[in-house]
């Protein structure tokens, strides 16, 4: 079984023994063959082949993709950038007096730098020159609190006109560094689990909603073919029951010939018998349609293309059971408010919704955030003992604030809200209904199933009537006390009993399937596994 397709163990059954030598069939494709099938052997290429299961399967795994997604907001990011910048700039006079222009004796600034302690003469504006690089590195984390953390250092290499040409410049160039941790805080909006876990929280509802359709649509797809399997053993039976009918007529057309042969019957006998079977024939080769028909509905659950250019008739070797225990209907609606996938849904939609709610109630705030930065710098001649320099505290920095929002109206956010808090509403409504249409369903499979039984037991007790009546005009018309009208007539009754018997046999074997689709219980009565987790998720927050 392909685990891409679909993740389901059948648990170990005991096998049953195939019936020995060829089967022959009337009507059998000269092209195919007969295989001999198990109710649990269909269930089992169902699981492994049918399309829709399969396409079923792959989206629990879509959700995990994005409960990965969701969380990939909490995983450490890596930023850098680079900048050069060269910039020449003309200096208007206060410019050029803070840069060391200007009168005095102790020197100053002209367009070439330093003159010495007489003032310069300046015919035109002193252009200060800046070539400067600075690159950045930062680790920025997001935690599920709100809290965002970067750690960085920068490191800028400085050349301008006045390191260059100053004689009080230190260093040329000047490297300086920078090494600190900024934290962010939000105190309204944005703070707290609700509101920074909201679309993990969805995916995660997703997940098991999911994995909770997956579940239901293989537990609908095993009581399709179960129901199925139950129509083909019918048309199966009722095939052979139309068979059996054929050969009473023939045998009474055989004993008609014969005492019309010696004179104890008129020929309108014969000709009677002889119509019979060719009626019978014809209802024999519609059964047998039938039987075509639903077995290749069944096989439509089953069959793979790859199997598509095969023909295949199904022998049914598994019975109908007449046996149906059924518990008590507390016990019944119990279990299905407790296992019922789609009640488990709507559930879980609730949780979704309160999930949003949450996040739209946040998102009604106004934005305050609580700032905190610490850092140290550093100043030299290279980047190296620069950065010595700062872990040597050559310069600390921290900083405390706050930063305030507000918007001049909250009516969209308060919409959002008032919405949110109206799709909960519904869907706590929608969990309701849902209980109601579970107990109906109970009381409508139950209240089939009761009359099923006794169908079972009317047919049954008619079918043996009918084989008495039977036997007992049989003789009489070898005494010559009734005639072949009144036989043919008792042995259509008969044959009808027999297929109204294994007909409400069909009926109570997929009332109990109902029963145990409507209570989800269908999957472990079958023994099938599937593997999936409608709780869990890939990492947590």
């Amino acid at each position: 079984m392909s685990s891409r397709a679909i993740r389901l163990r059948l648990a170990a059954c005991v096998s049953i023994a195939l019936l020995a030598g060829s089967v022959s069939l009337t009507g059998a494709n000269a092209e195919g063959e007969f295989e001999e099938l198990s109710l649990q052997d269909v269930i089992t290429r169902a699981l492994e082949n049918n399309y829709e299961i399969q396409i079923e399967s792959l989206n629990p795994e879509i959700q995990r993709e994005r409960i990965m997604m969701a969380q990939s907001a909490f995983d450490v990011r890596l930023e850098a950038s680079y900048n050069y910048e060269s910039s020449d700039t003309p200096q208007n006079a206060q410019e050029y007096i803070a840069t060391g222009g200007g009168t005095g004796t102790s020197g100053g600034f002209g367009s070439g730098g330093l003159t010495g302690a007489t003032t310069p003469v300046l015919i035109e504006p002193s252009i200060f020159q800046t070539r400067n690089q600075t690159s950045k590195v930062a680790l920025v984390k997001k935690f599920s609190a709100g809290t965002v953390a970067e750690l960085s250092t920068s490191l800028s290499r400085l050349d301008n006109s006045l390191n260059r040409d100053s004689a009080a410049a230190l260093f040329h160039p000047e490297y300086e560094t920078y090494t600190g941790l900024t934290v962010t805080q939000p105190l309204l909006q944005g703070f707290g689990y609700d509101a920074n876990l909201a679309e993990i929280r969805i995916a995660r509802s997703n997940n098991k909603l999911a994995d909770l359709e997956w579940r239901s649509r293989t537990s609908g797809l095993v009581g399709q073919v179960m129901k199925r399997y139950y129509d083909v053993v019918f048309a199966y039976e009722n095939m052979e029951i139309q068979k059996d009918a054929i050969g009473l007529a023939e045998k009474l057309l055989e004993d008609n010939r014969k005492r019309s042969a010696e004179g104890v019957v008129p020929q309108n006998d014969v000709y009677l018998a002889e119509a019979s079977v060719f009626v019978r024939r014809e209802k024999a080769l519609i059964a047998e349609a039938e039987y075509m028909e639903r077995q290749n509905a069944l096989q439509l659950l089953f069959k793979s293309v790859d199997d598509a250019g095969e023909v295949l008739s199904v022998l049914p070797i598994d019975s109908l059971s007449d046996q149906a225990e059924v518990p008590a209907r507390s016990e019944l609606l119990d279990q299905a408010w407790k296992d019922r996938y789609d009640l488990l849904q709507a559930r879980e939609v609730v949780n979704q919704r309160g999930y949003q709610t949450a996040y739209a109630e946040n998102q009604v705030k106004p934005r305050l955030d609580l700032i905190g930065s610490a850092g140290v710098r550093g100043l030299d001649g290279d980047a190296s003992s620069s950065y010595n320099e700062a872990s040597d505290s050559q310069g600390e920095e921290w900083m405390i604030g706050i930063a305030f929002s507000v918007p001049f109206s909250f009516e969209r956010q308060k919409a959002q809200y008032r919405a949110a808090r109206r799709q909960e509403e519904q869907a706590r409504i929608d969990v309701q209904r849902v209980k109601l249409q579970v107990s109906l369903e109970i009381d409508t499979v139950l209240s089939r199933l009761r009359l099923d039984k006794q169908r079972v037991e009317t047919a049954r007790q008619s079918r043996e009537v009918a084989r008495k009546t039977l036997d007992g005009e049989t003789k009489r018309l070898a005494e010559g006390l009734t005639t072949s009208y009144q036989v043919l007539s008792y042995q259509k009754e008969y044959s009808q009993t027999r297929s109204r018997e294994v007909a409400a046999l069909a009926d109570l074997n997929k009332g109990v399937v109902d029963l145990w689709l409507t209570t989800s219980q269908l999957l472990s009565r079958r023994s099938v596994v599937v593997e999936g987790a409608t709780d869990g998720s890939p990492g947590s927050i």
